[in-house]
């Protein structure tokens, strides 16, 4: 008899388990339908998720041989092959760049000539970094 409890509380647990994050959230989608058993049923998928297109920029750094942005989107990728955002020199000397986020909060610094990195200063949004510096912080709200 105590075998069977066991083996009916596992049996009820791994089958949760085996569902999906999210599942029977209809999270996404519209529930415009509902089955015989009273279940939603999805009508329509809805449109991608907002995005944001946020410009980096870091000037005072025109004699740098490379700046890049890296943080938590990316999981600190410390150069441009681990996913870290290529920032271009322009004219006028301050390397600028572009990078797609979804909606939430981002940690972030500029990775410049691949060693030094550092907060973004024209950014008064930061958090401790844990290491005596800082992190800047950018928030994606479509």
């Amino acid at each position: 008899m105590r075998c069977r409890v066991a083996f009916v509380v596992v049996a009820t647990l791994g089958a949760a388990a085996c569902e999906p994050p999210g599942y029977g959230k209809h999270t996404g989608v519209d529930a415009a339908a509902v089955d015989g058993q009273g279940h939603a049923v999805d009508a329509s998928i809805d449109s991608p998720a907002a995005l944001c297109d946020q410009a980096f920029r870091l000037d005072n750094h025109a004699s740098a041989s490379s700046v890049w942005v890296t943080g938590d989107f990316i999981a600190w990728g410390g150069d441009p092959a681990h996913g870290a955002v290529v920032l271009m020199l322009g004219n006028d000397g301050a390397w600028t760049g572009t990078h797609q986020f979804s909606a939430g909060s981002y940690l972030y610094k500029f990775i410049v000539d691949g060693t030094q990195w550092i907060a973004d200063p024209a950014n008064p949004q930061w958090i401790d970094d844990g290491f005596g510096g800082k992190n800047s912080v950018y928030s994606c709200m479509p």
